[in-house]
């Protein structure tokens, strides 16, 4: 089975505190950050497994608020998930105020994959991954399409 014909996406306790402690400390500063989450198909469910901080770039611009992961750090990315047969399922970023999903996002995701999961958090992830404020996308072949946060189970 792919990741477009997953239903859920579920996420052990660590991973989510991992998520959302790296987060928090990126918008204390004022900055976002990508957190990717890897794991594997089971039936009709993505197990997250890991979550993986790349190393990565955050600027704030006149425009707002940008991040990127270069090349080196992909690419390590996925020496990694080969070494142990992963695959990336989602990325999470936390925006300062309102979650959406932007132009730059759409145009430049990490998660390729059709039926892959883009999570954004709003309030730099003060009130938690799933707070009714946050938003999630799956990748169609129409590109990312808003769809609802119960995608997303904490075990």
């Amino acid at each position: 089975m792919s990741l477009d014909e997953v239903a859920r996406f579920r996420v052990p306790g660590d991973v989510r505190e991992q998520t959302e402690s790296s987060l928090r400390a990126a918008g204390r500063d004022g900055y976002e950050l990508f957190v990717l989450w890897s794991g594997r198909v089971r039936g009709d469910t993505f197990e997250v497994i890991a979550a993986h901080v790349p190393r990565q770039t955050s600027a704030k611009t006149r425009d707002g608020l940008l991040v990127t992961v270069e090349g080196e750090a992909l690419h390590k990315m996925n020496v990694w998930l080969y070494e142990h047969k992963q695959m990336l399922g989602a990325q999470v970023h936390a925006h300062p105020r309102k979650a959406f999903h932007s132009e730059t996002d759409d145009t430049y995701p990490i998660v390729t994959t059709l039926g892959g999961l883009s999570l954004v958090v709003a309030n730099f992830c003060r009130r938690g991954l799933l707070h009714r404020s946050s938003a999630a996308y799956r990748l169609t072949t129409d590109g990312w399409i808003e769809t609802a946060l119960r995608v997303v189970e904490f075990a």
